[in-house]
């Protein structure tokens, strides 16, 4: 069993499971890489939270939509965005910086009586078999450690590249390259599992098949 328990992948519901499992022909593949946020859990109101608290602090209000509109992008990208779309005036460097580590900060706390829901896709980590893992996100290190040790996961996955670990974040190709760089297998044996464009773009441009699974939600 590569999932701690059972109960951690209950909310996927069995008819998404069924089409996802069914669409993915797994013979074709060495190896299955996926994304976190959106693809195998559903964190992102437990990171709007966390941002949200950090911007009401800076007396500004980030609505639900206008941090979903920064999803995908790496932190250093997606802060300016959600600054300028909360009001703030421009954010400089040093201010986004700030803003990340406390952000860091407030998900953990929310993640310690918070936990993420877990997504149809996450049922593909049983029925790899024996084939190879990668876990991809834009989010950084410490997060997405954190979430992997709250759903139980910190051993399933043979490589994992956040956010932190590249240059040039999705929808670039490097996280993918990376990650199959790490697992040793080469691109066209891999299978990208996302939920947004620019990690399916990302994807792509490594050479990898990809699958949307926001199809099968």
């Amino acid at each position: 069993m590569r999932l701690r328990s059972a109960e951690k992948a209950a909310g996927a519901d069995a008819p998404s499971v069924g089409r996802l499992l069914s669409a993915v022909q797994l013979h074709d593949y060495d190896a299955l890489l996926f994304d976190l946020d959106g693809t195998l859990v559903d964190t992102m109101p437990l990171h709007h939270r966390a941002y949200a608290e950090v911007f009401a602090a800076r007396g500004a209000e980030l609505s639900l939509v206008d941090y979903m509109a920064s999803v995908g992008a790496p932190a250093r990208a997606a802060i300016p965005l959600m600054a300028q779309a909360a009001g703030m005036l421009p954010a400089t460097p040093e201010e986004v910086l700030a803003i990340h580590r406390a952000k860091k900060i407030a998900f953990t706390q929310i993640l310690r009586t918070s936990a993420p829901q877990a997504l149809a896709a996450s049922r593909l980590i049983e029925a790899a078999g024996e084939r190879k893992l990668a876990l991809v996100s834009s989010g950084n290190r410490d997060g997405v450690m954190a979430i992997l040790e709250t759903m139980g996961w910190t051993a399933v996955f043979g490589a994992v590249v956040s956010g932190d670990d590249v240059v040039n974040g999705k929808p670039d190709p490097e996280p993918y390259l990376k990650a199959a760089a790490m697992l040793g297998v080469v691109p066209a044996r891999c299978l990208v599992l996302e939920d947004a464009e620019a990690g399916l773009a990302s994807g792509r441009a490594a050479g990898m098949s990809v699958i949307d699974v926001t199809q099968f939600s």
